[in-house]
Parts: C-alpha cells; structure tokens; sequence
C-alpha cells in the first residue's frame, strides 16, 4: 500500500454501503453481503428449477443464471445506477456480479464465444447517456477477456416497465435487429433484470435464427411479473 493510500484510507475510512459500518474496503460488510437474495452454486442454471421456469417464457434459451432477485438493497442499487447513474451503487453491483461469476462458475459453465449486452435504443441511449448494463457488466467481462459483441441493435419502443407479460413479449418480438451473423457461436445475453423474459428471449431467437450453437441468458436480477 503506498502512502497516499494509507493516509487516505486514515482520513477517509470506508464504510458498508448497506448498513454504514466502517470496514477495512469499500463495499459490503460481511453481514450485509450475507443477507442480500443471493443465489447459491447449486443454481447455476435457474432454468431447471420448476419455479423459475414457469416464471419465464424463454424457448429459445439454453440456460438462465443470475446474481439474485430483484428484491431488497439489491433492487434498489439497480435502480439507482439505472435511473441516477450512481457510482456508489455501480461500484456494489460491480463487486457483486463479479463474486457472482466466480461462486457459480461461469466462466467455465457458459464458455461464450462472445457476449450481447442487452442495447437501448439509440434515443434513449442518448437521453440517458449510458447503458446500465455496460456499466454493471462492461469491466468484469473485460477483466475476463470475453469478447463483448455489437452484434443486435434496438428500435425506439414503449417501455416495459407498465406492460403485461403478453404486451412485453408483443412490444419485444420485433424491437431488435441483427447486424452480423452468429454462426456455431456460443453467445451470452446479459440483461441488468429479466422479468417476463421478452426482451432476452426476443435476442436469442434472433440469434438462433443467426446461427448461434447455444445462447445462454445472464442478468443481475431476476424478478416475478
């Protein structure tokens, strides 16, 4: 550690983005990171737990994982990076993701040949300046070296934010466009939270029919319609 650091450390001690707790690092205290709605090893591919299932409508998909549902602190983080663009809660989602990652293994479990993060119109994208989902994700992929494609475009559409789960999976079918071809790829769609499965299921279909091998669904949280 160099003195810059300690003294800034000294001066300037971190403290639990949850609980405010002073701690030896930014982020999450032990207890905090313990409590969030985390989901363990053993559901690496929620897809095959019937409760799940039955909660999304996702045929053109191969596998599904998340960080955790979308209830709590956790909830209230995505919220915040995704309409405030909060570095706070970025910093926390990215150290959550990340541990995610590794405690579930897939890296090795998915083996993408590259990865689609899920795109916002490009009106939106202006308004709001950025993707949450670049943010959230971008720099652990990276870290990881799994190639990020730009593969899939999206037309302005209503948000689905007031929609019924047949409305969403309506407004979604036709709201993305290919811009190459996927042939034999592997391909990781990454939302920030899946919650009828449109908007994913629309981009692997497309994939498929692109010539994907295996497409394979990723988000930080999941939630019931």
């Amino acid at each position: 550690m160099s003195l810059l650091q300690a003294l800034t450390k000294s001066f300037f001690p971190a403290k639990c983005a949850s609980c405010q707790r002073y701690i030896e690092n930014p982020g999450l205290c032990t207890s905090c990171y313990q409590a969030l709605p985390l989901f363990d090893q053993a559901d690496q591919n929620l897809l095959v737990r019937p409760d799940i299932n039955r909660m999304f409508n996702l045929p053109d998909c191969d596998g599904l994982s998340a960080c955790g549902w979308y209830h709590g602190q956790l909830a209230t983080w995505v919220k915040q990076v995704k309409y405030q663009h909060s570095r706070q809660a970025t910093m926390v989602l990215r150290q959550i993701i990340d541990a995610q990652w590794r405690r579930l293994n897939l890296q090795n479990l998915i083996c993408a040949d590259g990865v689609i993060l899920v795109p916002l119109p490009s009106s939106r994208l202006i308004y709001r300046g950025y993707n949450q989902v670049y943010q959230m994700w971008a720099p652990m992929l990276k870290q990881y070296n799994v190639n990020i494609l730009s593969t899939i475009g999206k037309k302005s559409r209503p948000s689905h934010v007031s929609l019924s789960k047949r409305a969403r999976q309506n407004n979604a079918k036709h709201a993305f466009y290919l811009k190459q071809t996927l042939e034999y790829k592997r391909i990781l769609i990454i939302d920030d939270v899946i919650t009828s499965g449109a908007t994913v299921n629309a981009i692997a279909s497309l994939c498929k029919s692109a010539g994907a091998q295996s497409v394979w669904a990723c988000a930080t949280c999941i939630t019931e319609l």
